[in-house]
């Protein structure tokens, strides 16, 4: 029995076989996700936004009377940004456009020019915003300049009435002229010739906030980042038998057959026996093709006996023995199909058969085991043993040399022997009855029974040294019928009522 803790590698084809499995675990949170964030997003208020561009330049001075301005060093285009960004201008343009607008600058490292940018409900608004700013960035700038300048006029002013009182030294007196006349140009250029607006901000025609596609890309994105998460979570938490490989995995054992999962007919009744009554379904050819494995390993050694069971309840092991039975019977052996449940027997709701005498009545020596048979109308070479009353403790009645010697007394009147017998896990019956029969084939459900309860099931079996032929897979999800009905396109006859399980098949 194979160790389930070891991690084998996967491949690209295992994580697409997972996303496959899981795929609305991928799908469903993302589309949850998008439509969440559409809808957030139709919600909102639109927003635009508006930039103007301004080239940062110091004006002319007199001396340097012809030129474009001084380039700027990298220390004085900080400052400039610094007085743009500052509190105090942002203050100034909220008296003039009101407080809707978010007003923000921002600049290129390296480059000295600044774009002012205004985001608004209302577009004219933002372009209205965005220029104003810009605008009275360039007037502080100026306004800075002829500043300064007009402190030095005032100095040089004072400095000359100093040399009509006589307290300053008279020979400056042209100096003071001619600087005089220079800051004079300077006020001038620095009115007409500071920094330039370049790009003047126009109301946007869509709004910047919200951006519908980009939203819902995004959250498009991020839904199927958790989708794939939770598909992959999920996928390794679940320790359910998927596949032929999970079960080989788990038990160590061949599978002998695969049976796909069919759909109940709108009008089930119990006893829907698929091989009988959809004799050309993918399932009954499924079940014929576990009568072949059988039939081939009894040439190694002779399998006249055969029990049937599985882990837990609810996994299909009294479907898989009926339908074994009826087309082991049709194929012309004579089979004794014998309902060793003693807590839950179903076999008998299958064929429509009476519960009152059955293999209870046998080991309490009440009837003898041709007596207990019944004959299911149609299945001429097919006898069912049910089970009979339900005894106080079926596992000591089990374990009593009456059901060995019950056993060995038909063995030479049928070719085949099925016993169906309760689930390992909840009880000992199955453990007793392994050491009586040639072979034991346990029944697991893909998507529903546990790999490490199968295990354990399988463990409890080989402690007793039952002779474990193998697995069957019941309700196996198909990728394609195609790999079921090669040969059986026809459909089958007009009785047919579909391709069904009994409702019993949780058995």
């Amino acid at each position: 029995m194979a160790d389930y803790d070891v991690v084998e590698e996967m491949s690209l084809r295992d994580y697409a076989a997972v996303i496959w499995r899981r795929k609305w675990l991928v799908i469903l949170p993302t589309l949850l996700t998008a439509l969440v964030a559409a809808g957030l997003t139709l919600a909102q208020t639109p927003m635009y936004r508006a930039s103007a561009d301004v080239l940062v330049r110091l004006p002319p001075t007199a001396n340097s009377l012809g030129s474009t301005g001084a380039v700027m060093s990298p220390r004085l285009v900080e400052n400039e940004f610094e007085t743009a960004s500052g509190s105090t201008l942002q203050s100034q343009v909220r008296t003039i456009v009101g407080t809707e607008p978010t007003l923000s600058v921002s600049s290129s490292e390296g480059s000295d020019v600044f774009t002012f940018t205004a985001t608004s409900s209302n577009a004219d608004n933002a372009a209205f915003a965005a220029n104003t700013y810009a605008e009275q960035y360039i007037l502080l700038q100026q306004e800075s300049l002829i500043q300064q300048y007009e402190a030095r006029v005032t100095v040089l002013e004072d400095q000359l009435a100093g040399i009509e009182d006589g307290t300053v030294d008279p020979s400056r007196q042209s100096e003071y002229e001619r600087e005089l006349e220079d800051l004079a140009v300077s006020i001038d250029l620095a009115r007409t010739s500071s920094s330039t607006l370049i790009d003047a901000a126009t109301p946007p025609g869509e709004p910047y906030e919200p951006n519908l596609m980009r939203t819902v890309t995004l959250a498009l994105v991020v839904g199927l980042l958790l989708g794939l998460g939770a598909a992959f979570l999920v996928d390794y938490l679940d320790t359910s038998i998927r596949d032929e490989g999970d079960l080989q995995a788990a038990t160590g054992l061949p599978n002998l057959g695969t049976i796909p999962r069919v759909a109940l007919p709108d009008k089930a009744i119990e006893g829907h026996i698929v091989t009988r009554d959809a004799p050309q379904s993918p399932a009954a050819e499924a079940y014929r093709a576990l009568r072949t494995a059988i039939r081939f390993m009894s040439l190694d050694r002779p399998i006249h006996s055969v029990l049937v069971t599985s882990a837990r309840p609810g996994e299909g092991k009294t479907t898989t023995a009926t339908n074994l039975a009826v087309v082991a019977a049709r194929s012309g052996q004579r089979v004794l199909l014998s309902d060793c449940d003693m807590r839950k027997p179903q076999a008998h709701l299958f064929f429509a058969l009476s519960n009152e005498v059955g293999f209870t009545s046998v080991l309490l020596g009440e009837v003898t085991l041709q007596e207990a048979a019944q004959f299911p109308k149609g299945e001429g070479k097919l006898a069912v043993v049910p089970s009979g009353p339900l005894p106080p403790d079926p596992s000591d009645l089990l374990s009593g040399e009456t059901t060995h010697r019950a056993l060995d007394k038909i063995r030479n009147e049928v070719d085949l022997i099925i016993l169906d017998s309760p689930p390992v896990l909840p009880v000992a019956d199955p453990t007793v009855l392994a050491g009586m029969v040639d072979g034991v084939i346990v029944v697991a459900s893909a998507g529903a029974t546990d790999r490490r309860q199968l295990a354990r099931a399988i463990g409890r079996l080989q402690q007793v040294e039952a002779p474990l032929l193998g697995t069957v897979l019941n309700r196996y999800e198909a990728k394609g019928e195609a790999d079921y009905r090669y040969g059986y396109d026809r459909p089958s006859s007009a009785s047919d009522p579909s391709d069904a399980e009994p409702t019993e098949q949780s058995a």
